[in-house]
């Protein structure tokens, strides 16, 4: 393990955990392998290894401080959620059993998966904290993991509060985020262009750093009509129109729409009168 290596540290992250007594696996001890495989979906979903690397080696008050707190609670949330199913139980010659004593009482089924929802309900806004982060480093947005979120108009979290969604917040993001990617496809091939839509999701993705208040007012409305077919509510064709007239009006602006294959199905072709044509007009 690379980010969370004491006991100490792990039991910041989780409260309510009894003291470990003389001769009793400690806390970090019991999760250890649930930890590592933790650590390891951190990496391959969403920091690349050397930036994961980079904020490990962090102290509390070195310049990745920000990053690294997410990144803490991500892991042992998900390690802790990963293995409750198993810590009561125990492996003896007559099968399984719970551990218990005269003190502590099993608790119930109910207060086990409040337990697991209460942890996957942090762990996910600590990914939704880490993302947002994340995105002001150049390094990162370049990488495999930083263009998953880059691949739609929506590369943060809070798409599922847009949506009422307040449960299971990361696996209704990723759902939502297959669907996005059918919808704006549609929309490039129509209306938007490919080439146009990129430049749209980078100013979102960099949070409209360099975004001129008539792209940011393109890029919300659009973003509010792809909010409505999520929802399958349907949107009348003008509203996108509307949009690409906008578009054509200001070339400047929208450089990439200008230049692309779909800024041709919006040129009139010029009738030109010759001789030798079927239709010829003196």
């Amino acid at each position: 393990m690379k980010l969370i290596i004491t006991d100490e540290q792990l039991r910041l992250l989780i409260p309510n955990v009894l003291a470990t007594v003389e001769g009793e696996p400690t806390l970090i001890e019991k999760l250890y392998p649930y930890l590592e495989t933790a650590e390891q979906w951190a990496i391959d979903t969403f920091v690349p290894e050397a930036i994961f690397d980079e904020i490990a080696e962090t102290d509390s008050f070195g310049p990745n401080e920000r990053f690294r707190y997410p990144l803490e609670k991500l892991v042992a949330c998900h390690a802790y959620m990963t293995a409750i199913p198993s810590l009561d139980l125990v492996l003896t010659p007559n099968g399984f059993g719970i551990v218990s004593n005269q003190n502590v009482v099993p608790a119930s089924r109910e207060r086990v998966d409040a337990l697991i929802t209460s942890l996957e309900s942090q762990r996910d806004a600590a990914i939704e904290a880490l993302i947002l982060r994340l995105s002001s480093r150049d390094d990162w947005r370049q990488s495999t993991q930083g263009q998953y979120f880059a691949a739609t108009m929506f590369p943060f979290l809070n798409l599922c509060r847009r949506l009422a969604i307040r449960e299971h917040i990361w696996d209704s993001y990723q759902q939502l985020r297959e669907r996005l990617i059918k919808i704006e496809s549609v929309l490039a091939d129509t209306y938007f262009s490919h080439e146009q839509m990129q430049v749209f999701r980078s100013h979102v993705f960099t949070q409209h750093r360099s975004t001129s208040p008539l792209e940011e007012q393109v890029i919300k409305s659009l973003q509010s009509y792809e909010l409505q077919l999520l929802t399958d509510t349907q949107v009348h064709p003008q509203c996108y129109y509307d949009l690409v007239n906008t578009i054509r009006q200001h070339p400047d602006e929208f450089p990439a729409w200008h230049t692309s294959d779909v800024a041709q199905l919006y040129t009139p072709k010029i009738f030109q009168n010759k001789k030798n044509s079927s239709a010829y007009w003196f």
